[in-house]
């Protein structure tokens, strides 16, 4: 994705909303006050690997942690994504206020009580990746979040995976993937990262890119949010 693409709204770093990407009732639900966007925010993308056969176990203590930690305060996104080309991928995808708001939460009970579990069905150690809106460098790490009705999330996560399938083969291509939460199925995620902004510049001007990146803008409720962030 790119800034030019037929007038998205661009949310550079941790310019979206604070309950964007969370059920409605989940928002009606929370406890905590709402965060307020500063400038501080830190986003994480904690990625790990599990067994096939510890996947439901492990899917059913990440919802619970994200149900838990949702609450906390300062908590601005938090929510379980699932590879769709690798269904044994998951994802936590969370931002937080700032680095208190964050301290707070990696000694909350329910956080010291789950994470170990997680860690410990991984397959091999959880890739932990922080951002802030600080961040510099010359890769590109883009996450494009939409929302479709319940009925085309078939036909968009068929759309998805072969755009993944194509763009993986761009040059200067380092990630490339489609993800679905676990809370709610119709939020999707593309997970992307380039080597630099001619390599996102090159993708965004392919065929498949052009072709299908539309219907997936058509479809999709609202507008696609796209997060960029340098690393």
């Amino acid at each position: 994705m790119n800034k030019a693409l037929f007038g998205m709204a661009m949310m550079t770093a941790f310019g979206m909303a604070s309950c964007a990407n969370k059920p409605a009732q989940q928002q009606e639900e929370e406890a905590a006050p709402e965060a307020v966007a500063t400038g501080n925010e830190i986003r994480i993308n904690c990625m790990y690997k599990v067994d096939a056969k510890d996947l439901d176990k492990i899917l059913k203590v990440s919802k619970e942690l994200v149900a838990a930690s949702q609450k906390d305060k300062g908590n601005i996104e938090y929510d379980i994504y699932q590879s769709q080309t690798d269904k044994t991928q998951l994802m936590i995808f969370e931002t937080w206020q700032d680095q208190p708001s964050l301290d707070v939460h990696s000694a909350a009970p329910h956080f010291t009580r789950l994470v170990p579990q997680i860690a410990n069905a991984a397959v091999g150690e959880m890739a932990i990746q922080s951002f802030t809106a600080k961040s510099e460098g010359d890769q590109i790490r883009i996450n494009c979040m939409l929302k479709v009705a319940g009925e085309n999330v078939t036909k968009a996560l068929g759309l998805a995976q072969e755009l993944v399938e194509a763009s993986r083969k761009d040059g200067g291509n380092i990630d490339y993937d489609i993800y679905q939460s676990q809370t709610d199925p119709t939020h999707l995620m593309i997970f992307e990262t380039w080597q630099d902004q001619p390599s996102l510049d090159t993708h965004s001007a392919a065929e498949h890119f052009t072709r299908i990146v539309p219907q997936l803008q058509e479809m999709a409720i609202g507008e696609m949010a796209i997060q960029i962030f340098k690393k």
